[in-house]
């Protein structure tokens, strides 16, 4: 602990030294690495040559003596012979078996790691080769690896103590010219301040002849030191007469900045008003003509209409009395004239609904909670077949003073869009939630489903007039455009459809409503 602490404390002092110490350390530890396995290699290959040396012995002296011991039956000499090639060195076992089943052997196989030689000893007589026997050796290559390890681990052992004295020698040479006198000019720059620019560095060492880097960088911070004092000297001056410039700029930008503020709040004012004016009268401009469209097209239509439907029924009446193929044809064309007709004629009516006339609708108080749960009573036939739940939050007191009828029309035409749009199958079943939140007199109502959602193209156009995408089951497109023009011209609000992570979100807003209950004026 004493030795990490020092190691520590030396780490932060000198890391230049311990630096450099590292390089050396490093640089002679790959050359002696190198080195190593350089002497290893080498090392290897003289053991290996001397294998081969005494391989190539015994083959020259010894299989000869071992063919004629074998020709002229003597075991006792193939034995010696055997004994004498098993003391040799790293040959660890050595066996000769003859064509009659005769087995000599010497030595005892212990080694893993072996190389193996065999040899076929024959005799020639009267030009006739005989197979006397097979003469197999073993050589333990476990020493060979043995004696290479002890030599390592001596090369590295003597290379590092090499190694960590030179560092020891190389460091404190660094340390006592240079490592001391970086600290020192360190400490100097450190210490410099703006009260303190008159003490120049020295080094306490011997004035050499020649200046060397050391002295180099000691004149050069003195120079800067000097410097730095004349040039604050100047810039103290300077800035005094700057901030005595600033304090009147500042006077004269403050003035000028408080007049265009006021002017922009008024320019911002009178552009808000601009704006809300312009879109009010586009808007009413639009709800006009679209109010003398739908009276045109009720006076021209609707007439014709009931005429031609007049004219199928009483011609589907009249061909149910007879039979045969002109007949059928008869009742089936008059039937669909009728289905279309009809078809025709709910258009219309929906048509009618998007002219919001406000004589048409009554207004009177009525509690808010318990109308949206009627609106939902009724429609549960149809939600009830859908297996479609509704969930209310509103509070039970809330009293408003507004067009019950529009609420119905609107909650009606939004269930109906989820019962139609929300679900990828008639058997999915879905979740309704109405949120209503009241902030002093601003109402605002969030609808919600966990359906099938809408696109980011239909949540941008969902309000435009005839924008469906189930026009092929009979949908119109006009119902959330009702829904629009219910909120925005009849109830003076406003309708999003507002992007949500699953499902639809409509989110409704109502300014300024009147309340019939004063103690709901705060959030309920």
């Amino acid at each position: 602990m004493p030795f990490k602490g020092l190691f520590t404390r030396y780490k932060k002092t000198n890391p230049l030294a311990l630096t450099v110490l590292t390089a050396i350390l490093v640089c002679s530890s790959l050359i002696t690495l190198v080195a190593t396995l350089s002497q290893l290699y080498f090392d290897y290959q003289f053991e290996k040559n001397d294998i081969n040396a005494q391989i190539r012995q015994i083959e020259s002296s010894s299989l000869a003596s071992l063919e004629n011991s074998l020709w002229e039956i003597s075991p006792e000499q193939i034995q010696l012979q055997l004994d004498g090639i098993a003391k040799l060195r790293d040959i660890e076992h050595v066996s000769l078996n003859t064509p009659f089943n005769e087995q000599y052997q010497s030595g005892l196989r212990r080694s893993e790691l072996v190389r193996e030689k065999e040899y076929q000893l024959h005799h020639t007589d009267a030009d006739k080769e005989y197979l006397l026997g097979t003469l197999r050796i073993v050589i333990s290559l476990e020493n060979l690896q043995q004696r290479l390890m002890d030599k390592t681990l001596l090369i590295l052992l003597t290379q590092a103590l090499k190694t960590f004295l030179v560092s020891l020698f190389i460091l404190s040479l660094f340390h006592h010219l240079i490592t001391q006198h970086l600290a020192k000019m360190a400490k100097y720059a450190k210490e410099i301040s703006l009260d303190n620019l008159n003490q120049p560095l020295t080094f306490n060492r011997k004035q050499s002849a020649s200046a060397d880097e050391l002295s180099l960088v000691a004149d050069a911070l003195n120079t800067m030191q000097a410097n730095m004092h004349s040039d604050f000297n100047k810039r103290k001056n300077a800035e005094h007469k700057l901030f005595e410039l600033n304090q009147q700029l500042e006077k004269r930008v403050e003035q000028r900045t408080q007049a265009l503020k006021n002017s922009n709040q008024e320019l911002q004012a009178s552009l808000d008003n601009l704006q809300k004016t312009q879109t009010q009268l586009i808007e009413s401009q639009k709800m006009a003509s679209l109010g003398n469209l739908v009276a045109g097209v009720a006076h021209e239509i609707s007439t014709p209409l009931g005429i031609g439907y007049t004219a199928a029924s009483y011609l589907e009446q009249q061909a149910q009395k007879y039979s045969g193929e002109l007949a059928d044809i008869t009742l089936e064309s008059s039937q669909m004239i009728c289905q279309h007709l009809e078809r025709a004629a709910s258009l219309v009516t929906a048509f009618k609904q998007v002219s919001v006339d406000q004589a048409s609708q009554k207004r009177r108080p009525f509690n808010l909670e318990g109308y949206l749960k009627e609106i939902i009573l009724s429609l549960k036939p149809k939600l009830r077949n859908s297996n479609t739940s509704v969930d209310i939050q509103c509070h039970s007191q809330l009293i408003l003073d507004s067009y019950p009828g529009s609420f119905y029309q609107i909650i009606n035409n939004l269930v109906i869009n989820s019962l139609i749009h929300a679900r990828a199958s008639t058997d999915e079943k879905i979740h309704i939630g109405i949120n209503v939140s009241c902030v002093d007199r601003d109402i605002t109502i969030d609808y919600t489903d966990d359906g099938q959602g809408l696109d980011l193209q239909w949540i941008n156009n969902v309000f435009e007039p005839f924008a469906t995408s189930k026009r092929s089951i009979g949908c119109s497109g006009l119902g959330m455009h009702i829904c629009y023009n219910l909120v925005h011209h009849l109830l003076k609000g406003e309708i999003y459809c507002l992007p949500a992570a699953k499902g639809a979100h409509f989110q409704i807003k109502l300014f300024s409503v009147t309340i019939d209950n004063p103690q709901l004026s705060i959030t309920s």
